[in-house]
């Protein structure tokens, strides 16, 4: 059913109405029952959905050292923070806040063969704000390169529209963001958004931590929040958003010498909810015979439908190992190596450090 320029008809108000616009959808609940969506498809599984992810830390907490990994990851069908292991496609990096030296030396400290091949990361060190040609520039840029996975945009910033005029904070900060909410949609991609937080140290809500008004998460689909006691090596990163089914954080750890932040604690990194706690203690060991999900559900107490659905993402995000057709055991445990040798820390890894 839909409302045409033809139709009129009564507000609240009592008064008629016409010339509506041509078209305006309205169908049933049964019709959206009956179709068929592509899968989210994710920049790096569990942490990154294609849409707008808003991503905040502290100034010189290293959260644009992730930012950048993560484009490379993408570009190169690498592993993303160490342990995701992402699809490959192209990548966008707009460094807005460095110049194409400090850009070519942070990826010379990121990459640990010279030889890698970055035809697929993209990067730009200037760009239009978003209300003067660069949404615009952005969309052209996105239609003539449809395996682009992932943009990432650092910072907010630099490509927000530059005044507010005398409407409200909350509106001005939601109309920052939408416009590349509806170019993540059309396009199929990811795009981050590197942002400050305010200067509270200390936060209920994690939706509340950035500077500005609730209007910049409101437009957003999802938030990455890298938080960290200032000198301190490890880090969380909390990973929550309307396409993220199960929110968690992430323990992190510094690498000084290679600049990149990874997930921490072998295989058995996210937090898990108390359902998938429940299903990983049901679990048998690693190297013993694995069992199914109706196994794990009797044993677990939990209904097969929760532990059908579960057991993959935990296979995915290395809290089970399937050891065979629907059989799943406990993880492997590795032991955590260094893989970077010790060398000079560099400017910016001490930057980074706090000191």
């Amino acid at each position: 059913m839909s409302i045409t320029n033809n139709d009129s008809y009564v507000n609240s108000q009592g008064n008629k109405r016409s010339n509506q616009p041509d078209v305006v959808p309205v169908e049933t609940g049964e019709d959206l029952m009956l179709k068929e969506f592509q899968p989210v498809k994710w920049a790096v599984p569990g942490v990154v959905p294609e849409g707008v992810t808003l991503f905040g830390g502290r100034e010189k907490m290293g959260k644009s050292w992730l930012a950048l990994g993560l484009c490379i990851a993408v570009a190169t069908g690498g592993y993303a923070l160490g342990k995701k292991q992402v699809e490959q496609g192209e990548s966008l990096y707009l460094s807005l806040e460095d110049n194409e030296r400090r850009l070519q030396r942070r990826l010379r400290t990121l990459l640990q063969d010279e030889e890698t091949d970055l035809s697929d990361f993209h990067y730009s060190t200037e760009w239009l704000r978003s209300d003067n040609g660069g949404i615009d520039h952005l969309d052209l840029w996105l239609s003539q390169h449809s395996d682009c996975r992932l943009v990432v945009i650092d910072t907010l910033k630099r490509i927000r529209p530059a005044g507010g005029g005398n409407r409200s904070w909350y509106d001005v900060d939601y109309e920052a963001i939408q416009p590349f909410v509806n170019l993540a949609h059309d396009h199929n991609t990811a795009i981050v958004i590197v942002h400050h937080l305010n200067q509270k140290d200390d936060h209920t809500d994690p939706y509340d931590a950035f500077s500005g008004s609730a209007g910049l998460t409101a437009a957003a689909e999802g938030i990455l929040l890298l938080t960290r006691k200032r000198g301190n090596a490890d880090a969380v990163l909390l990973v929550d958003g309307k396409d993220v089914e199960e929110g968690g954080e992430f323990p992190l750890s510094w690498s000084p010498e290679a600049c990149t932040w990874t997930i921490a604690g072998g295989v058995q990194y996210l937090a898990m909810t108390n359902e998938r706690q429940k299903i990983q203690d049901a679990l048998p060991d690693y190297g013993e015979a694995g069992i199914g999900p109706k196994e794990i559900a009797m044993s677990a107490g939990m209904e097969y439908e929760n532990v059908r659905k579960l057991i993959g993402k935990m296979d995915s995000d290395g809290q089970a190992s399937r050891v065979g057709y629907g059989k799943y055991t406990k993880p492997y445990m590795e032991s955590h190596q260094s893989q970077f040798p010790s060398i000079p820390l560099s400017i910016e890894a001490r930057s980074v450090m706090g000191v």
